[in-house]
């Protein structure tokens, strides 16, 4: 009598494996990279709307810090809707409305109305992470998950780069810091969405392009760390010690994080002086040096299996970087620092959601990525508004912040992340 199991396994394993997974990947990339163009790309306009007179400064560093809040409280609801709808539904709504936010952007004529756009964004950008996080847990095994976050988060690093150069191209030759929205939005309803809707699937096993030698790969690699869960509740989450310890690991970083990426081209142009002609490259060097970072400290990580560690040293590193940076005279040598201090999110983003990944069970993870993110965001919010006010109290805060957040990912390491 034939053995139905032993007869399946030989089947998948004379099967060639395919590995449309790393190719999801690529999606996920994308999408993240769209996502981050049309978040920073205020960085470069927004001091464009203050020289018209559209916004204050005030008003620019409120709306910053407000896009931060919510983006944090839909990270929470993104998390929730993932797990109970499906990461491709949620993924696919909040592209399309943060698009259509992105458009709402570019016809603002008050600072009210830049508030409410980059609120109104930030509903929409939140869902994004969670859904990224669930897609890596259930579509890659464990022993692939720093690289594939590596992968994902590409878009994250390429996404300033690409920014920097391509909106001021865009302000400079038609004169309007407006077109650089309305071109992206066309991008993200055009190009993404289609992709988004049709391409990515829920799990690995509900894709045409998987198949059946590598669906048994990726859920022989996931039942080796699954632990049966139903549901995870919030008092579940905030009591457990380790989700405090990355999350303040994570919060350290993205402080130094955020609050470079809003408001270092306004740190170029007023306080080191340089024009907007000759900001590129030093708006560019943080995630030029964060790519290099990623992809090093992916394949390091998934090697040695550590993740914490990693995230802990980074996070201090940061923060000795923007301490020395910021008091240094020479511009060359602060632009430098500062660049390392930012581009420590590379070393850090694959570890902590790898961390994240290990914490929570897949079927609870959605909820997991939106507490982490959600939290994190909502406290980055602070620093980046104290940052967008005063350099001078705003610079102090992120270097304590990031010393506080390096410790707690060293003791995470010390608990076996």
């Amino acid at each position: 009598m034939s053995n139905p199991g032993l007869s399946s396994s030989i089947q998948a394993g004379a099967e060639r494996r395919t590995h449309f997974r790393w190719w999801f990947a690529v999606v996920l990339w994308f999408l993240l990279l769209v996502s981050y163009v049309d978040r920073t790309n205020i960085s470069i306009t927004g001091p464009l709307m203050v020289k018209d007179h559209v916004v204050t400064d005030a008003g620019l560093a409120l709306a910053n810090s407000l896009f931060l809040f919510m983006y944090g409280l839909s990270n929470v609801l993104g998390g929730y809707l993932g797990d109970r709808l499906g990461p491709r539904k949620v993924a696919a709504i909040a592209l399309a409305w943060w698009s259509i936010m992105t458009l709402f952007t570019g016809l603002v004529w008050s600072t009210a109305a830049l508030v409410l756009s980059r609120v109104l964004l930030g509903l929409g950008e939140g869902m994004h992470w969670p859904m990224n996080s669930k897609w890596v847990k259930v579509w890659f095994p464990p022993k692939e998950r720093a690289r594939a976050n590596m992968f994902w988060e590409f878009g994250l690093t390429i996404g300033p780069i690409i920014t920097g150069p391509l909106i001021a191209w865009m302000v400079l030759s038609f004169g309007s810091w407006r077109l650089p929205f309305y071109v992206l939005f066309a991008v993200g309803i055009v190009v993404m969405l289609p992709i988004v809707w049709f391409v990515a699937k829920d799990r690995p096993q509900e894709s045409r392009y998987v198949s059946t030698a590598e669906l048994a790969y990726i859920q022989e690699g996931a039942a080796e760390e699954d632990v049966p869960l139903e549901s995870v509740t919030l008092r579940q989450v905030f009591r457990k010690l380790d989700f405090w310890l990355l999350l303040l690991n994570w919060s350290g970083m993205a402080t130094v994080f955020y609050g470079l990426l809003f408001w270092l081209p306004k740190y170029l142009l007023n306080v080191r002086h340089i024009t907007l002609h000759n900001t590129g490259i030093w708006n560019m060097l943080p995630y030029i040096l964060m790519t290099v970072f990623l992809i090093i400290t992916a394949l390091l990580s998934d090697r040695w299996m550590k993740r914490a560690i990693f995230a802990g040293l980074a996070t201090l590193v940061a923060a000795l970087g923007l301490l020395l940076g910021t008091h240094t005279s020479n511009l060359t040598l602060a632009m430098v620092l500062i660049s390392i201090a930012s581009a420590m999110n590379g070393v850090v983003l694959p570890t902590v959601w790898s961390s994240l990944q290990k914490m929570f069970p897949r079927q609870n993870v959605g909820v997991g990525a939106g507490y982490l993110n959600g939290l994190e965001n909502i406290i980055s919010a602070i620093g980046t508004y104290i940052l967008g006010i005063s350099f001078a109290v705003g610079f102090p805060y992120l270097i304590i912040f990031a010393v506080v957040g390096g410790i707690s990912g060293l003791i995470l390491a010390a608990r076996g992340y």
